[in-house]
């Protein structure tokens, strides 16, 4: 943590770096170069939180060492941290079609694939287990709940729809609460946890930051969002229905954002002026496959994506100033 130059009690008040990481399945690559970023940048990170894909990146980077959470994500992902560019390709937004429809089929080696039919009805339709098993080999759980870096999931209860928020310093977190985070249906199924059947965070908070925005402490907090709300008017229908998802949970996370900095503020008062919050967003080039972008495994675009995030990240912590900056960069 660092320190500010001022506090109420007259002591130095110190400074929490947090970093919100929302879900978008694949898109989630992005996160890769933003904690890549905050690494050669030798940003101490103080709180991580997440929902669906972004609490797998949170586990991953909080449940293991810290020099060594690039190599990790790398591992996860199946590609190289080392890349620089990916070469043009003119064919690329075909293949990431391709991919998709593969993904959507046979599903992603990697990740799931397809739930068979059952006699006992409808569960989802895929089946996580290989990530689940890859995640518990990459994620040392008493590292991550070991309370050297704070660590936040959001899941989403099925019969209410109320948020669900699991937090290192109320309990424990383990692979269930992760997997349950993640299932967004009908792709992905709920888990059972303390009677309630979850799913994924981004159906209820998809970037959940209201914890970190009540903490008693200047933020320098960074909400990292895989859908960007604002965008051109498309003018096809891939774009439209690709402008419609983006919309559906980009705006989501803004608009919360917005007025929950107002009531920080009015809480916080002076000392609310000592923050400051960058918001994020993966801006899709022309390569992606529209709305179905984030069922997109193909490793040079999960490649472009960590790029992406990387670059993003470097424009954030140049910026300069306080209060809420919105980061727009923009594709290569």
């Amino acid at each position: 943590m660092r320190e500010t130059e001022r506090s109420r009690l007259g002591a130095p008040a110190k400074l929490v770096t947090a970093v919100v990481l929302s879900g978008g399945l694949a898109l989630a690559s992005y996160h890769a170069g933003v904690i890549q970023t905050l690494a050669r940048r030798r940003v101490t990170v103080d709180w991580l939180a997440g929902a669906s894909s972004g609490a797998v990146t949170a586990a991953i980077v909080a449940g293991g060492d810290r020099d060594s959470a690039v190599d990790r994500l790398a591992e996860f992902w199946g590609i190289s941290r080392d890349f620089q560019q990916v070469p043009e390709d003119p064919w690329a937004h075909l293949r990431g079609w391709f991919d998709v429809a593969r993904s959507h089929v046979l599903g992603n080696g990697r990740h799931f694939i397809p739930r068979l039919p059952t006699m006992t009805g409808f569960k989802s339709l895929y089946d996580l287990a290989e990530m689940r098993r890859r995640l518990s080999s990459l994620i040392d759980f008493d590292r991550l709940n070991s309370g050297s870096m704070r660590i936040t999931v959001a899941a989403t209860d099925l019969a209410s729809a109320d948020p669900v928020l699991f937090d290192t310093t109320t309990g424990l977190i383990g692979i269930d609460h992760i997997m349950a985070s993640c299932g967004f249906l009908p792709e992905f199924a709920p888990v059972e946890i303390g009677g309630r059947a979850l799913v994924d965070g981004g159906l209820s908070l998809n970037a959940p930051f209201e914890p970190i925005l009540d903490a008693d402490h200047p933020l320098d907090l960074y909400v990292v969002d895989l859908f960007a709300r604002d965008g051109a008017i498309p003018k096809s229908l891939e774009r439209a229905a690709e402008r419609k998802t983006d919309l559906m949970f980009g705006n989501q996370t803004f608009l919360r954002l917005k007025p929950q900095l107002a009531l920080r503020g009015l809480r916080r008062g002076e000392e609310a002026e000592e923050d400051r919050v960058s918001y994020l967003s993966y801006r899709a080039g022309a390569t992606e496959p529209g709305s179905e972008k984030s069922f997109n495994f193909s490793p040079d675009e999960l490649a472009r994506r960590w790029r992406a995030g990387s670059l993003d990240m470097q424009a954030a912590l140049d910026s300069q100033g306080f209060g809420l900056r919105i980061i727009r960069r923009g594709p290569d």
